[in-house]
């Protein structure tokens, strides 16, 4: 068979490890499928960065173990690939996520309203806790099904991990483009974010631990905390 009438374009858009090329300003020339939603994630200028910190001296291609982190994307290794001074590509390996099969039992879940569990545990924090506090939220979000009591604990312990933080922000909507997947189904995603200016991080473990038991994702970072959790209907 002769290889010019492969479409390596076509396979390459739709391959699963992010590729984007970039210019030598560091613009984007081109990108594939899985590159549009990791810019979701990060800002493009970053990973051209990354490109270039960690390119080969010499014309050809070089591959480089790191880990990599943005929201719920993790990595474990990047390539970088130039034979121009015009352009360079950069490729990012999925980190591969052992035992994470997601189990759900919907039948089990109670179908509540989350913006009344979310102020409950701002009501309960704002009467041990004199910070200022400010939230942004869709009243009109339908109920959605979720462990009502660890939800709560959870949120609890989130916003306690900030109880020295002078002005706290919460927001809470639903994301765009944006699932998990459990059992092999994809849930569209609400996405809650706490952020201040520093936080306690000696509880994280059990907050993911919580996290884990409501199939939600945390990510934890040193001035915030996002939860991206499964709408369950």
């Amino acid at each position: 068979m002769n290889t010019e009438s492969i479409d390596f374009q076509f396979i390459l858009e739709n391959d699963g490890s992010p590729i984007i090329v970039f210019d030598h300003q560091g613009r984007i020339l081109w990108l594939n499928n899985a590159a549009e939603i990791l810019l979701g994630y990060v800002e493009s200028r970053n990973l051209f960065e990354i490109a270039l910190a960690h390119a080969p001296k010499d014309y050809g291609s070089k591959t480089t173990l790191m880990d990599l982190r943005y929201r719920q994307l993790l990595f474990y290794a990047v390539s970088v690939s130039y034979n121009s001074d015009d352009w360079v590509a950069l490729r990012l390996y999925y980190r591969p996520r052992a035992g994470e099969k997601r189990h759900l039992e919907a039948e089990r879940l109670i179908p509540t309203d989350i913006n009344n569990l979310l102020e409950a545990a701002i009501t309960l924090f704002k009467m041990q806790y004199k910070q200022k506090l400010s939230l942004l939220t869709d009243q009109d979000l339908p109920p959605l099904r979720i462990d009502q009591n660890n939800f709560s604990k959870l949120l609890r312990k989130a916003l306690e991990s900030f109880r020295r933080s002078s002005q706290i922000e919460v927001s809470l909507k639903m994301t765009i483009g944006e699932f998990i997947i459990i059992d092999d189904k994809r849930y569209p995603m609400l996405r809650l974010k706490i952020k201040a200016n520093g936080r306690y991080c000696d509880e994280d473990g059990i907050l993911r631990d919580l996290a884990e038991k409501l199939q939600i994702v945390p990510l934890l970072e040193e001035r915030s905390i996002t939860l991206d959790i499964p709408f369950i209907q």
